[in-house]
């Protein structure tokens, strides 16, 4: 009984690790919104700013706040006209 429950777990795991694999991490979010930021013309005050949001994201990451994170990379992309 108890083998069939953990061989059932370990189905139900491998069939969900892919769905939970796509969803994207905040430093994946990041890289993204800075490759993009590089084919992106900014004048110097919107590149300022990206670039602090940029370092906010990246101390939130550090920190383990990865919804703040995420939400600050949201808000740079925003600021590209890519969200």
């Amino acid at each position: 009984m108890i083998k069939k429950i953990l061989i059932s777990a370990g189905i139900v795991s491998m069939l969900a690790a892919p769905a939970i694999a796509e969803e994207a991490t905040c430093a994946a979010m990041l890289e993204k919104a800075a490759a993009a930021a590089e084919a992106v013309k900014m004048d110097d005050a919107t590149k300022k700013s990206f670039d602090e949001m940029k370092a906010k994201a990246e101390e939130q990451a550090k920190a383990g706040d990865e919804a703040g994170c995420k939400a600050t990379v949201e808000e740079m992309n925003k600021m590209l006209g890519s969200n």
